[in-house]
């Protein structure tokens, strides 16, 4: 599935030619945007304008020299917009999925901008594109599946940021600004029902205490059915019931300083992600199926494993002479295919619970030119995620992950300006310890392997800033970051445990248990672990202190130290027409490899992965600010590039090599006339491997990155069809494309994605008095169902398992605002 790469450089000549258009239009098609302190600046008889804080300061978005997509809180509640994920459908070339491969949850996120990211949500990998809530850098990618419950603003930033943030962001950023307590009393109640029971709830209140305090809070519980039904107990996966709020106090003693305390929690107790079996290994080597004393109904691997064989007498899988093992009861076979998305034969654990909460202090003191602002932030979550891996009704492959993380972050920024407002600056310092733990038991049979550890990160960085206006149309703007990171885990948590209820068990010779994995203390060759393990063979020692561990039971770390670079120059070809011209370079830290079986003699670890990115763009207002279109062509030299290969059932996390990405977006909104808008965007990606690191096998030049999709478009239409003294009625329909992309990274077959394209349409209608709304649409139109995530393991597990994503769903909605 190589990719024509004559059709990538026949893309990006075309997007050159359009941007080229533009500017020798521009004499006759400039205005002026003016500027404004709001987020949203409502023009009449044209388009509003956009406020955003990408560079510490507020800015209108057609001045920023930065390939943005900015939504405000309006726009995210006219497009029924409920999480983080779904803004991925209104922005070219982001690509934003809820679940993490094998993660089990529905509120874990896969994020990619401009073809970086990561799949990998375990603790000792870092996430390739940056949240920052309130300022605050969200760490992990468990939890990130944030609800937008009373939000201001949502900017993505592409591309390499790390000489404007705290945590250095390889990929892009994803911005997201609560709304601040005001001086207006406010409240807002909501209410939504829908298909699979849905009942969401949600309240805002705003009171202004004093005129120099005031306090905002917003409680949101939103709860549905899942959609994937399992065959064997009746329970259903892919439900959701999540409470999520928010308080923030906001003192304003003077006009020179102030400080805004906030704290949110997000809690959900949920069933795991909806994902179903779609092959299994048709095999005379499969899976046996043994009834245990206790009732349960395990299933041994096959010989092809390095399991020991059982018996293979008649009635068991894979008899002497049995020809239809698949017909065979004895035998877990693609029998429990079942066909349809929506049902499973899962029958192990279901569950996905999460408890989030933190706090941060944001202080901003006015000293005149100079702004110095400081934000102080500790979060703290815990998961467990429980899922049937095998998808069977027996107990094959069991999944646990038990996470305990939690973050201290502080950071300070000094923004201001000199020399007349020409020269304007950023200066931040910033600090973050991460300490936590991840402990993951995988059931397979009656043996547990524990795999996990403990992490133990600390990050320091300086960054600079700043933007020198050379004429009244040309500016020129440097950064430099310094980042020094320390990452330390402690895998004394890898070992192995025998379940001793399984008793005695036929088809075993002489007590011997099965043929496991290598001891750690030197052996070459794999050990036989009996009934009363540990193993004698396999003594204890100062790395393997109980005998039975598959990762030397010592603390190991990972060092970085890097400078990372950018510089930009931005022309004001006319009060309307803007182009720049920009270089970054991005840095995301290496780590270790947490999921180990067999056992190892050493941590595996992975290096620091880095991006060099080329930028081109213009940014357009025409036709007396009807038309306003943005054009950014790109390339991204990869270097090291961290992606997920399988070694035996467990995915590990390797440097892949070097790579290349190509790509254009043309972005932007129209107002044909006052009554209708329209926000549209196509992103076009041509990624591939230059060279390919041996251990990556079986990646190779020709493989194509996950979660890529050559193009992605997106077009979204808002009509005011009545606005009246009868009320104002306003349709809404909004359309995404994604063309065929893999969804890991060795190209498996199972999981390519076609092209698809999703539609949603609602109507809203407003009372007279403005208080009441009333909002009907549906989702998923068409009923589009797409792999959205998944897991291949044939050759080992037998196992191929994809999420797909949610069906058809309508809903009704009713707010009242005081």
């Amino acid at each position: 599935m190589t990719k024509n790469r004559y059709t990538g450089n026949r893309a990006l000549l075309l997007a050159g030619s359009g941007l080229a258009m533009v500017m020798s239009s521009a004499p006759a098609w400039g205005q002026d945007a003016g500027n404004d302190d709001t987020a949203v600046e409502q023009s009449s008889g044209g388009l509003d304008e956009i406020v955003v804080t990408a560079r510490k300061r507020e800015e209108n978005a057609q001045d920023t020299p930065i390939a943005i997509t900015a939504m405000s809180g309006e726009m995210i509640e006219d497009r029924q917009i409920l999480n983080v994920a779904q803004v991925a459908s209104f922005a070219p070339n982001v690509n934003i999925q809820p679940v993490g491969n094998i993660s089990g949850s529905s509120a874990s996120l896969t994020a990619f901008i401009r073809g970086v990211g990561q799949t990998d949500f375990n603790i000792t990998v870092d996430p390739g594109v940056g949240i920052y809530v309130d300022g605050v850098y969200v760490s992990r990618s468990v939890g990130g599946l944030l609800d937008l419950a009373d939000i201001g603003s949502v900017q993505i930033l592409r591309g390499p940021q790390g000489t404007l943030f705290g945590k250095n962001t390889i990929g892009g950023a994803i911005i997201v600004n609560s709304r601040e307590p005001s001086n207006d009393f406010e409240l807002k109640l909501e209410a939504a029902t829908g298909r699979f029971n849905r009942a969401d709830i949600k309240g805002i209140i705003n009171i202004p205490i004093s005129d120099t305090l005031a306090v905002r809070a917003v409680a949101s519980y939103e709860t549905r059915d899942g959609y994937q039904l399992r065959l064997v107990d009746g329970d259903r996966q892919g439900d959701k019931d999540s409470f999520s709020g928010r308080v923030a106090i906001k003192w304003e003693p003077s006009n020179v300083f102030t400080a805004t305390l906030a704290g949110d929690v997000n809690i959900r107790r949920e069933g795991t992600a909806a994902s179903t079996l779609i092959e299994n290994r048709d095999s005379p080597d499969l899976l046996q199926i043994v009834t245990l004393p206790d009732g349960r109904t395990v299933a041994f691997p096959s010989s092809n494993f390095g399991y020991n064989k059982l018996g293979g007498g008649a009635g068991q899988c894979g008899a002497p002479g049995e020809l239809a093992p698949l017909d065979n009861p004895n035998c877990v076979s693609a029998r429990f295919v079942t066909g349809d998305i929506d049902t499973t034969f899962a029958g192990g654990p279901n569950q996905s619970d999460f408890d989030l909460w933190g706090v941060n202090l944001t202080m901003e003191y006015d000293l005149g030119n100079v702004t110095l602002k400081s934000i102080s932030a500790y979060r703290d979550q815990k998961s467990t995620i429980e899922f049937d891996f095998d998808a069977t009704p027996h107990e094959v492959l069991g999944l646990t992950n038990n996470i305990d993380v939690w973050q201290a972050s502080q950071e300070l920024q000094l923004v201001g300006s000199v020399l007349d407002d020409r020269l304007k600056f950023t200066l931040g310092a910033f600090y973050l310890k991460e300490k936590g733990e991840d402990i993951e038991p995988l059931r397979f049979g009656f043996a547990n392997f524990f795999s996990g550890g403990r992490i133990d990160n600390d990050s320091y960085a300086a960054f600079a800033q700043a933007t020198f206006e050379v004429t009244d149309r040309l500016s020129i703007t440097p950064g430099i970051r310094y980042t020094d990171e320390t990452k330390r885990f402690d895998p004394s948590a890898q070992v192995i445990t025998r379940d001793f209820t399984a008793g005695v068990l036929p088809g075993f010779d002489d007590g011997v248990f099965v043929q496991f994995a290598r001891c750690i203390t030197g052996q070459a060759a794999p050990q036989l672990l009996p009934n009363g393990f540990p193993d004698p063979t396999c003594v204890p020692s100062a790395t393997n202190p109980g005998g039975n561990h598959l990762l030397p039971a010592v603390e190991v770390s990972v060092k970085a130290k890097e400078w990372t670079p950018a510089i930009s120059a931005n022309y004001s070809f006319s009060d309307d027409i803007l182009g720049y011209i920009s270089y970054s370079r991005g840095f995301k830290n290496g780590g270790f490899t947490q999921r180990i079986f067999p056992g190892e003699l050493e941590t595996p670890s992975f290096r620091p992965e880095f991006v060099d990115s080329y930028e081109v763009g213009l940014k357009t207002e025409l036709f007396d600010r009807r038309l306003r279109m943005n054009l950014a062509v790109f390339q991204s030299d990869y270097t090291d590039i961290q992606i997920v290969v399988n070694e035996g059932i467990a995915p590990r996390v390797r440097n892949g090599g070097q790579g290349r990405i190509r790509g254009f977006e043309i972005e932007g909104q129209a107002a044909p006339t006052d009554w209708l808008r329209i926000d549209y965007g196509v992103g076009y990606l041509d990624a591939g491997y230059r060279s390919v690191d041996p251990a990556a096998f079986p990646v190779n030049l020709d493989s194509q990155f996950a979660f890529v999709p050559e193009w992605t478009g997106t077009v979204a239409a808002n009509a005011t069809v009545l606005d009246n003294e009868n009320g104002t009625l306003v349709l809404r329909g909004d359309w995404y494309h994604q063309s065929g992309s893999f969804k890991d990274a060795i190209n498996s077959p199972q999981l390519f994605q076609p092209a698809y394209s999703v539609f949603g349409a609602n109507a809203s209608y407003t009372l007279p008095g403005d208080q009441i709304t009333i909002t009907a649409g549906v989702t998923n139109l068409t009923d589009e169902r797409y792999i959205q995530g998944g897991y291949v393991d044939l050759d080992v597990g037998g196992v191929a398992l994809a999420t797909f994503s949610r069906p058809r769903e309508w809903f009704l909605r009713i707010g009242y605002e005081f």
